[in-house]
């Protein structure tokens, strides 16, 4: 039986137009994770100086989303193929928005953490299934391509989003306020979603609970002891503790995977050089991407003493120039093939970083803007494209695999990227601190450490994409 004829029974086949507008709900959604990572850190300063949080809770609340996501984003684009992806997607929007509301009720650190925590869990539903969703509805590869444009400008749109309504909430209604915009995103999703998406799962797929349960304590505890060695130290007896935890669960999860008959990640994609360096891309990008960005605010924030809707409007820079360059990169990669895009928008997004350096401690925004500007940029030639690249590259049947695959990856580089540029920049601003230099000298010092090992970052991944990426699409598995 045909992959088509299987998947007949549970697919409702939308008119173009109808398609399109899935595609907007399901935007809807991404727009709610994305829109939680950039308030989250624009609220930062005003939830310290009101719950008074020590350090390590400060980055608990800003890190618990994303320790969340990162750990069940594979999970749940295995529970999409089976249960379907439309009613993953809603459970996702619903848990999302409730939890939200859970944040704005939230009057300690801990109740705050637990909060974001839970939006993790909806996050991780919510990203596989929409970018499934997008994928299921087109099936020719440049329609894909361009929808999944969409798809990622709204990541972008998003982030985007965040700095600006949190700065206008903080200023009149305070830090509760910032978590309403989920709520509101939310409810909208769940009133579009049941008649406008249709359904659609992968009914032969079969449930692999040990390769879940493995997964999610490989990726747990690998993202964990990043996020909490970077307080705790990294060879602190606990964070061993975790490595170890780490490394037996991957030898159990790659034993599992390959004898399971229908895997949760069939570890035979990576066979394939090319998908193997599309996911290196996809964790790239946004670990400069969310990286960057993270500095940037502080920069304007802490050293120009900006206040939240001050640094969102700056920050439209690169988010704004972000949207609009992944609006044009599905027609520009049909031109140029994917090889060209990756390895370009690498070098453009890491050359960005790298001439942030020429901000210095008392440079008005003029010596900032042009950074910004190649960042987003660099950034908008990379997200859609290798998103496209990795559904592309394997069988129809195994979209729903790859969507989380690079969905897990992309969240690791978000993870990764504030993680370790801002323990860069907190150790950095400590140590430079003693030297004598004033405050404002000590923090830009701190940053342009933080965004040189960013900017090589970025150009490093060039290499092993420009000798492993294919000029365009071709399946997973025939290199």
């Amino acid at each position: 039986m045909s992959l088509e004829s299987q998947l007949a029974p549970a697919r409702v086949e939308p008119g173009q137009r109808g398609r399109w507008a899935g595609v907007a709900v399901v935007c809807l959604g991404v727009m709610m994770a994305f829109v939680n990572v950039s308030s989250t850190i624009s609220a930062l300063p005003a939830v310290q100086n009101d719950l008074h949080t020590s350090p390590s809770q400060l980055v608990w609340i800003s890190s618990a989303y994303s320790l969340l996501v990162v750990s069940l984003v594979m999970s749940a684009g295995t529970l999409g193929d089976l249960v379907g992806r439309r009613a993953v997607f809603l459970s996702g929007v619903a848990v999302f928005a409730a939890s939200s509301a859970l944040a704005f009720f939230s009057g300690s650190a801990g109740a705050l953490i637990t909060a974001q925590a839970l939006m993790g869990v909806g996050g991780a539903a919510i990203l596989p299934a929409s970018l499934s969703i997008v994928s299921h509805a087109f099936a020719d590869p440049r329609e894909r391509t361009g929808a999944i444009s969409v798809w990622a400008s709204c990541s972008g749109l998003g982030l985007a989003i965040g700095p600006l309504t949190a700065g206008v909430l903080l200023d009149d209604f305070g830090w509760h306020a910032v978590f309403l915009i989920n709520v509101v995103l939310g409810l909208v999703a769940l009133a579009l979603t049941p008649s406008l998406v249709p359904e659609s799962r992968y009914p032969s797929r079969r449930l692999d609970l040990g390769g879940v349960v493995l997964g999610t304590i490989v990726v747990a505890s690998a993202t964990y002891a990043i996020i909490e060695g970077a307080s705790a130290g990294y060879t602190a007896g606990r964070i061993v503790a975790v490595y170890v935890v780490f490394a037996v669960s991957l030898v159990a999860f790659v034993r599992v995977e390959l004898r399971h008959r229908d895997p949760m990640l069939d570890l035979r994609l990576f066979r394939s050089p090319s998908f193997s360096a599309v996911l290196g891309v996809a964790a790239a990008t946004m670990f400069g991407f969310v990286g960057v960005a993270l500095l940037s605010v502080l920069d304007l924030e802490r050293v120009r003493e900006l206040g939240a809707l001050a640094t969102g409007l700056r920050m439209l820079v690169m988010f704004g120039t972000y949207i609009l360059v992944s609006a044009a990169a599905a027609r520009l990669v049909r031109r140029v093939g994917f090889l060209a895009m990756l390895t370009g928008g690498l070098l453009i997004m890491g050359g960005g970083a790298l001439l942030l350096l020429a901000t210095g401690p008392y440079a008005g925004f003029e010596r900032m803007w042009p950074g910004l500007l190649v960042v987003g940029i660099g950034s908008g030639l990379l997200v859609a494209p290798s998103t496209a690249a990795a559904v592309n590259s394997v069988p129809a049947g195994q979209a729903g695999m790859a969507s989380a695959a690079v969905n897990m990856f992309r969240q690791l580089g978000s993870v990764l990227g504030p993680s370790i540029l801002g323990t860069i920049v907190t150790t950095g601003f400590s140590r430079t601190l003693v030297t004598g230099r004033s405050p404002a000298e000590a923090f830009t010092s701190a940053v342009h450490t933080g965004l040189l090992v960013g900017g090589t970052t970025l150009l490093a991944v060039v290499v092993p994409t420009a000798l492993f990426v294919r000029h365009r699409a071709a399946p997973a598995g025939k290199d």
